[in-house]
C-alpha cells in the first residue's frame, strides 16, 4: 500500500479543517486535528464524557471505520 493510500484512509475526509471553531489544523479523525482528538481522548479517559456524547453535540464525528479492522489488518489476516 502506498503512504498516500495510506493516508487517504485515515484522513477524515469530511471536514477539511478540524471541528474546534477556534482551530485551523487539518481535521485526522473524528473531525479533530491530531491535538484536539488527544485532547478529547484525555477527557474521555478521564470519565467527563464518551464519545457517544459529543458525537450528539456535534463536537466530534462518528468513527469511519471500525477498531477490529485494524487489528485483524495488523494480525495480516485483511489484506
Amino acid at each position: 500500500m502506498l503512504a498516500n493510500q495510506w493516508h487517504m484512509m485515515h484522513t477524515n475526509m469530511n471536514a477539511t479543517k478540524c471541528l474546534n471553531p477556534k482551530c485551523q489544523s487539518k481535521a485526522k479523525v473524528r473531525g479533530l486535528c491530531s491535538a484536539y482528538y488527544v485532547r478529547a481522548n484525555e477527557v474521555i479517559k478521564k470519565g467527563l464524557t464518551t464519545w457517544k456524547k459529543l458525537e450528539a453535540t456535534k463536537r466530534v464525528l462518528p468513527p469511519q471505520r471500525q477498531r477490529t479492522d485494524t487489528v485483524q489488518w495488523l494480525l495480516g489476516r485483511v489484506a
